[in-house]
């Protein structure tokens, strides 16, 4: 690959930032670099994105297009180096674009989509060494004379979600410029990661910090140390990521009657499908008192939203099924726990787990197993587009699960999808899909009488006839064509 640094000009490095190019971790980066020690050449933290690009890509233009975001992006070209043994990270002058294009033409046709099929799984499951910049990676394969497979593999050390995004869109907007002629000019970014890095580490120091901590000690008090679902494998003593997704469709029914719930409820989306995960969870574990992780954004400044970095982190919702109340008692306590939430969101989880101290074991998350995602989707992000160029989201290929359970819903303007990402060596497939049916089948009721007790919600047949299940299975077909990443 022919050395293509990234440019200089249009790059906004903090003014703070010490002359040997170093600056603070975030808290929640700095808990990622502890875990990739402990655990050193693990993918699991690695965020993949596919798509099948048709039309005539210019590799070129991409290159340049992408060379010019990484230059102006600070954390991409960062790395983390230990002084002392106190991690830093430390953004490079210049970095090689990590774009790598490989043409299977010269292969007989039906052989190509299995090499590029070997060649995305590979780079999505390689690890990334942290104290080497750049943390990203582009994968480019050609497998037809305009038809080409395109990976996107990225640390979350130095990414989220909205991040991506970001990326995406700038590497867009350039492209767009380079094989049009037309010079685009995207906005100068003010700050950068690192400013953020550091006000965090200023906001935990003071009086907020220590405000934050009282509250979520005194939320998480004699809180139980695990969820205990029933598997179908012993847990075993060391940490294993090995995964799989399982993707269905909500029914458009349901949808309609969550919505209507939630407005007569004065509760939102989130909170309406969180108090049905929760009832389900405390079904099938035969626990009252559990908890669940849930994901926020930490951009609440305009400033942040341009940026790409590890912005998220994690909240820990704490579920109160004592009593065994009805559904709209639940909640209602599920939209009080949400609503102080996130009023206190902005402690990070990494904080909270050292303050609170729970009971730890290296195959178990701290605190929660169990994590519960609302995505709601706006149009334009369904699909990325490059001129000239129609991309299609293809299935992630990683086989990775960070959480005992990961439960997604995306929420479309005309639709709504789940997935559930499970670890293998604790669940059959066969389990998940029927807790999916499982909550379906609770929900539905819990809309029908949001008055009866939890306790006494359906959760439907013990398994799904063949209609739903085949109609399950075409939902999963074609479910990561437009969702992948997310």
């Amino acid at each position: 690959m022919p050395h293509n640094p990234t440019p200089a000009g249009n790059r906004p490095d903090t003014a703070r930032e010490t002359q040997d190019g170093l600056a603070p971790l975030s808290v929640t980066q700095e808990q990622l670099w502890l875990l990739d020690r402990l655990d050193p050449g693990n993918a699991a933290y690695n965020s993949t994105m596919l798509w099948q690009l048709d039309g005539p890509l210019d590799v070129e233009a991409l290159r340049r297009a992408l060379a010019a975001v990484v230059g102006r992006q600070q954390m991409l070209r960062a790395c983390v180096v230990a002084v002392d043994g106190v991690p830093h990270q430390r953004v490079a002058g210049e970095v090689e674009v990590p774009l790598t294009v490989t043409d299977l033409t010269g292969l007989p046709e039906p052989d190509r989509r299995e090499a590029a099929d070997r060649m995305v799984t590979e780079a999505a499951h390689r690890p990334f060494d942290l104290g080497r910049p750049p943390l990203f990676r582009v994968e480019v394969v050609r497998t037809g004379a305009e038809r080409h497979v395109m990976a996107l593999v990225i640390h979350h050390i130095v990414s989220d979600g909205w991040s991506v995004q970001v990326l995406l869109q700038e590497v867009a907007d350039l492209y767009a410029g380079e094989v049009t002629g037309v010079q685009v000019a995207l906005p100068e970014l003010s700050v950068q990661f690192t400013d953020y890095a550091r006000e965090q580490r200023e906001r935990l120091a003071g009086p907020r910090g220590r405000a934050l901590l009282d509250y979520w000690t005194r939320q998480l008090a004699g809180a139980p140390a695990a969820l205990d679902l029933p598997t179908d494998r012993p847990r075993s003593d060391g940490a294993d990521f090995s995964g799989d997704r399982y993707v269905f469709p909500v029914p458009d029914k349901l949808r309609a009657a969550l919505g209507e719930l939630a407005r007569s409820s004065r509760a939102s989306m989130f909170m309406v499908t969180l108090a049905g995960f929760t009832a389900l969870l405390s079904r099938l574990s035969g626990q009252q008192d559990l908890l669940v992780g849930t994901p926020v954004g930490n951009r609440d400044k305009p400033q942040w939203g341009p940026l790409v970095g590890y912005f998220a982190d994690t909240l820990v919702m704490r579920g109160d099924v004592g009593g065994d109340p009805t559904f709209r008692e639940l909640l209602g306590r599920t939209r009080t726990t949400a609503l102080k939430g996130f009023v206190h969101r902005d402690l990070p989880f990494r904080s909270l787990v050292e303050a609170v101290r729970p009971e730890r074991a290296a195959s178990r998350n701290p605190l929660f197993q169990v994590m519960f995602i609302l995505q709601n989707i706006p149009p334009r992000r369904r699909r990325a587009e490059l001129p000239g160029v129609v991309m299609t989201r293809l299935d992630d290929v990683r086989t990775t699960s960070i959480f005992d359970l990961r439960f997604d819903l995306f929420e479309f303007e005309d639709e709504m999808r789940g997935q559930l990402e499970y670890s293998t060596r604790l669940f059959d497939r066969s389990t998940i899909e029927r807790t999916a049916r499982q909550y379906l089948a609770l929900l539905a009721d819990a809309c029908a009488d949001p008055d009866r007790p939890v306790s006494a919600l359906d959760l439907g047949p013990a398994e799904a006839d063949g209609a739903g299940a085949a109609a399950a299975a075409a939902a999963a077909a074609g479910f990561n064509d437009d969702l992948g990443g997310y």
